[in-house]
Protein backbone atom coordinates (compact mmCIF):
# COMPACT_ATOMS: atom_id res chain seq x y z
CA UNK A 1 0.00 0.00 0.00
CA UNK A 2 1.14 3.32 -1.20
CA UNK A 3 1.21 5.43 2.05
CA UNK A 4 2.86 9.22 1.19
CA UNK A 5 1.98 10.27 4.98
CA UNK A 6 4.44 7.48 6.63
CA UNK A 7 7.05 7.45 3.38
CA UNK A 8 7.48 11.77 4.53
CA UNK A 9 7.48 11.29 8.25
CA UNK A 10 10.38 8.67 7.86
CA UNK A 11 12.32 10.97 5.56
CA UNK A 12 11.75 13.35 8.74
CA UNK A 13 13.31 10.69 11.03
CA UNK A 14 15.83 9.54 8.67
CA UNK A 15 17.54 13.23 8.17
CA UNK A 16 17.51 14.63 11.67
CA UNK A 17 21.22 15.31 12.92
CA UNK A 18 21.91 14.40 9.50
CA UNK A 19 20.78 17.37 7.35
CA UNK A 20 24.38 18.30 6.75
CA UNK A 21 25.05 16.70 3.72
CA UNK A 22 22.00 16.56 2.32
CA UNK A 23 21.82 20.49 2.39
CA UNK A 24 25.51 20.97 0.59
CA UNK A 25 24.75 18.08 -1.88
CA UNK A 26 21.68 20.06 -3.06
CA UNK A 27 23.43 23.71 -2.90
CA UNK A 28 26.47 21.95 -5.21
CA UNK A 29 24.51 20.45 -7.81
CA UNK A 30 22.07 23.98 -7.95
CA UNK A 31 25.04 25.36 -8.42
CA UNK A 32 26.32 23.08 -11.61
CA UNK A 33 23.32 23.41 -13.06
CA UNK A 34 22.73 27.33 -12.56
CA UNK A 35 26.05 27.19 -14.07
CA UNK A 36 25.41 25.19 -16.97
CA UNK A 37 21.76 26.69 -17.88
CA UNK A 38 22.87 30.26 -17.63
CA UNK A 39 20.29 32.98 -17.92
CA UNK A 40 17.88 33.25 -20.32
CA UNK A 41 18.21 29.52 -21.68
CA UNK A 42 15.03 28.34 -19.60
CA UNK A 43 12.91 28.49 -23.05
CA UNK A 44 14.83 26.02 -24.96
CA UNK A 45 13.80 22.93 -23.20
CA UNK A 46 10.32 23.86 -24.47
CA UNK A 47 11.16 24.93 -27.82
CA UNK A 48 13.13 21.90 -28.59
CA UNK A 49 10.32 19.58 -27.05
CA UNK A 50 7.87 21.14 -29.29
CA UNK A 51 10.00 20.94 -32.22
CA UNK A 52 12.59 18.49 -31.82
CA UNK A 53 13.73 17.28 -35.63
CA UNK A 54 13.70 21.50 -36.57
CA UNK A 55 15.91 21.75 -33.45
CA UNK A 56 18.37 19.04 -33.86
CA UNK A 57 18.66 19.17 -37.76
CA UNK A 58 18.93 23.04 -38.19
CA UNK A 59 20.54 24.37 -34.86
CA UNK A 60 18.56 27.67 -35.68
CA UNK A 61 21.18 28.81 -37.49
CA UNK A 62 25.01 29.67 -37.91
CA UNK A 63 27.63 28.49 -34.98
CA UNK A 64 27.44 31.98 -34.11
CA UNK A 65 23.53 32.06 -33.19
CA UNK A 66 22.97 31.59 -29.91
CA UNK A 67 20.42 29.42 -30.92
CA UNK A 68 22.79 27.14 -32.49
CA UNK A 69 24.30 26.07 -29.25
CA UNK A 70 20.95 25.10 -27.72
CA UNK A 71 20.38 21.73 -28.37
CA UNK A 72 24.26 21.06 -27.64
CA UNK A 73 23.35 22.66 -24.48
CA UNK A 74 20.15 20.96 -23.66
CA UNK A 75 21.94 17.30 -23.93
CA UNK A 76 24.77 18.51 -21.83
CA UNK A 77 22.56 19.50 -19.04
CA UNK A 78 20.82 16.01 -19.07
CA UNK A 79 23.67 14.49 -18.70
CA UNK A 80 25.49 16.42 -15.99
CA UNK A 81 21.44 16.69 -14.42
CA UNK A 82 21.53 13.21 -14.53
CA UNK A 83 24.62 12.32 -13.53
CA UNK A 84 23.84 14.34 -10.32
CA UNK A 85 20.81 12.81 -9.94
CA UNK A 86 22.31 9.35 -9.95
CA UNK A 87 24.97 10.37 -7.49
CA UNK A 88 22.43 12.69 -5.00
CA UNK A 89 19.77 9.12 -5.21
CA UNK A 90 23.32 7.21 -3.81
CA UNK A 91 23.01 8.94 -0.66
CA UNK A 92 19.43 9.14 -0.32
CA UNK A 93 19.50 5.19 -0.42
CA UNK A 94 22.04 5.17 2.17
CA UNK A 95 20.52 7.53 4.46
CA UNK A 96 17.11 5.34 3.70
CA UNK A 97 19.30 1.86 5.17
CA UNK A 98 21.17 2.72 7.92
CA UNK A 99 21.16 5.37 10.76
CA UNK A 100 25.05 5.97 10.49
CA UNK A 101 26.06 9.67 9.18
CA UNK A 102 26.49 10.08 5.81
CA UNK A 103 29.74 11.70 4.50
CA UNK A 104 30.55 14.41 1.39
CA UNK A 105 32.57 11.31 -0.13
CA UNK A 106 29.39 9.57 -0.47
CA UNK A 107 28.12 11.82 -2.88
CA UNK A 108 31.75 11.41 -4.37
CA UNK A 109 31.26 8.11 -4.44
CA UNK A 110 27.81 8.36 -6.29
CA UNK A 111 29.70 10.18 -9.03
CA UNK A 112 31.35 7.20 -9.80
CA UNK A 113 27.66 5.85 -11.34
CA UNK A 114 28.02 8.24 -13.72
CA UNK A 115 27.91 5.90 -17.05
CA UNK A 116 24.49 4.65 -15.63
CA UNK A 117 23.67 8.00 -14.77
CA UNK A 118 24.16 9.41 -17.83
CA UNK A 119 22.44 6.21 -19.81
CA UNK A 120 19.09 6.28 -17.72
CA UNK A 121 18.73 9.89 -17.90
CA UNK A 122 19.34 9.95 -21.70
CA UNK A 123 17.34 6.87 -22.47
CA UNK A 124 14.37 8.07 -20.23
CA UNK A 125 14.11 11.27 -22.09
CA UNK A 126 14.14 9.87 -25.30
CA UNK A 127 11.19 7.94 -24.36
CA UNK A 128 9.37 10.79 -22.89
CA UNK A 129 9.63 13.22 -25.44
CA UNK A 130 8.34 10.54 -27.81
CA UNK A 131 5.32 9.83 -25.84
CA UNK A 132 5.38 13.76 -25.36
CA UNK A 133 4.84 14.66 -28.96
CA UNK A 134 1.46 12.13 -29.32
CA UNK A 135 0.42 14.80 -26.54
CA UNK A 136 1.24 16.49 -23.24
CA UNK A 137 -0.47 13.74 -20.77
CA UNK A 138 1.18 10.64 -22.18
CA UNK A 139 4.36 12.11 -21.73
CA UNK A 140 3.59 13.16 -17.78
CA UNK A 141 2.18 9.30 -17.53
CA UNK A 142 5.38 7.93 -18.98
CA UNK A 143 7.54 10.62 -16.89
CA UNK A 144 5.95 8.62 -13.78
CA UNK A 145 6.02 5.06 -14.95
CA UNK A 146 9.94 5.67 -15.56
CA UNK A 147 10.63 7.46 -12.47
CA UNK A 148 12.10 5.02 -10.42
CA UNK A 149 14.90 3.76 -13.27
CA UNK A 150 17.85 6.11 -11.18
CA UNK A 151 17.11 4.66 -7.60
CA UNK A 152 17.04 0.92 -9.82
CA UNK A 153 20.37 1.54 -11.81
CA UNK A 154 21.77 3.32 -8.42
CA UNK A 155 20.94 -0.20 -6.13
CA UNK A 156 21.10 -2.85 -8.91
CA UNK A 157 24.68 -1.94 -10.31
CA UNK A 158 24.36 -5.18 -12.50
CA UNK A 159 20.75 -4.32 -14.09
CA UNK A 160 20.94 -3.09 -17.13
CA UNK A 161 19.02 0.23 -17.96
CA UNK A 162 16.39 -1.33 -20.12
CA UNK A 163 15.55 -3.71 -18.10
CA UNK A 164 15.58 -0.98 -15.07
CA UNK A 165 12.72 0.60 -17.37
CA UNK A 166 10.64 -1.95 -17.33
CA UNK A 167 11.17 -2.70 -13.99
CA UNK A 168 10.26 0.97 -12.86
CA UNK A 169 6.60 0.60 -15.06
CA UNK A 170 5.95 -2.56 -13.59
CA UNK A 171 6.22 -1.44 -9.59
CA UNK A 172 4.86 1.75 -10.55
CA UNK A 173 1.77 0.55 -11.99
CA UNK A 174 -1.68 1.57 -10.13
CA UNK A 175 0.66 4.65 -8.51
CA UNK A 176 1.29 7.16 -10.67
CA UNK A 177 -1.62 8.71 -9.24
CA UNK A 178 0.05 8.54 -5.80
CA UNK A 179 3.30 9.92 -7.08
CA UNK A 180 1.74 12.71 -8.59
CA UNK A 181 -0.19 13.65 -5.16
CA UNK A 182 2.75 12.67 -3.21
CA UNK A 183 4.70 15.28 -5.31
CA UNK A 184 1.80 17.73 -5.18
CA UNK A 185 1.94 17.91 -1.49
CA UNK A 186 4.65 19.77 -1.40
CA UNK A 187 3.36 22.48 -3.38
CA UNK A 188 2.93 24.49 -0.23
CA UNK A 189 6.57 24.38 1.21
CA UNK A 190 7.59 25.29 -2.32
CA UNK A 191 5.92 28.50 -2.09
CA UNK A 192 7.41 29.36 0.96
CA UNK A 193 11.09 27.43 0.12
CA UNK A 194 11.03 30.66 -2.99
CA UNK A 195 11.05 33.05 -0.21
CA UNK A 196 13.27 34.59 -0.18
CA UNK A 197 15.50 33.84 -3.15
CA UNK A 198 14.52 30.09 -3.31
CA UNK A 199 17.17 29.54 0.16
CA UNK A 200 14.43 27.44 1.45
CA UNK A 201 14.97 24.34 -0.91
CA UNK A 202 18.36 23.71 0.36
CA UNK A 203 16.30 21.83 3.29
CA UNK A 204 12.90 21.01 1.28
CA UNK A 205 14.93 19.02 -1.54
CA UNK A 206 16.47 16.65 0.99
CA UNK A 207 12.93 16.44 2.44
CA UNK A 208 11.60 15.46 -1.06
CA UNK A 209 14.22 13.71 -2.19
CA UNK A 210 14.58 11.36 0.83
CA UNK A 211 10.26 10.94 0.82
CA UNK A 212 10.47 9.25 -2.57
CA UNK A 213 13.35 7.54 -1.60
CA UNK A 214 11.29 5.43 0.77
CA UNK A 215 8.77 5.93 -1.92
CA UNK A 216 10.91 3.93 -4.39
CA UNK A 217 11.33 1.00 -1.32
CA UNK A 218 7.67 0.70 -0.99
CA UNK A 219 6.91 0.46 -4.31
CA UNK A 220 9.67 -2.22 -4.68
CA UNK A 221 8.59 -4.23 -1.78
CA UNK A 222 4.93 -4.32 -2.76
CA UNK A 223 5.86 -5.55 -6.48
CA UNK A 224 8.11 -8.28 -5.17
CA UNK A 225 5.14 -9.22 -2.16
CA UNK A 226 2.89 -9.76 -4.38
CA UNK A 227 5.17 -11.72 -7.36
CA UNK A 228 4.75 -8.80 -10.03
CA UNK A 229 8.43 -8.25 -9.73
CA UNK A 230 11.01 -11.14 -8.81
CA UNK A 231 14.41 -10.71 -7.10
CA UNK A 232 15.57 -12.39 -10.31
CA UNK A 233 14.80 -9.60 -12.10
CA UNK A 234 17.09 -7.31 -10.39
CA UNK A 235 19.92 -9.15 -10.69
CA UNK A 236 20.60 -8.28 -14.18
Amino acid sequence: MFDRIKYKKFAKTQLAGRWTVPVLMTLICGIISLAISGPGYGGAIADIAAHPAEQLLTAGGSAGDASYWEPLLLILEIIVGSILTIAQIHVYLKLSRSPEPVQLGDFLEGLSLWLRGMLAGIWTTIWVVLWSMLFIIPGIVKAFAYSQIFYLAAEYPSLSIRKAMKVSIEITRGHKGDLLIMYASFLGWMILAAIPAGIGFLWLTPYMQMTAANAYHGLLKEAIVSGRIRKEDLAG
